[in-house]
């Protein structure tokens, strides 16, 4: 059996901003973020992105999203 002590579920790796843009009806990712090597450096960055308006999402190294923003489709 493989030792693996690497968890998917606590990913502690890289972390990026994502950028939602409201057309009409529908919400559709718009811009990724560069990487960051920490999902608290990636929150900073949404915080201050939703602060000025922007509808965020985090997503971690493996595609998995955290919405953000009020109003995402989830």
């Amino acid at each position: 059996m493989l030792n693996n002590s690497f968890s998917h579920s606590v990913s502690t790796g890289m972390w990026r901003v994502v950028f939602y843009e409201r057309r009409a009806n529908r919400v559709i990712l718009d811009k990724t973020g560069p990487w960051l090597p920490t999902k608290k450096l990636a929150q900073e960055w949404a915080n201050w992105f939703g602060a000025l308006g922007y509808h965020v999402a985090l997503q971690d190294q493996f595609g998995d999203l955290e919405r953000l923003s009020v109003g995402l489709p989830g």
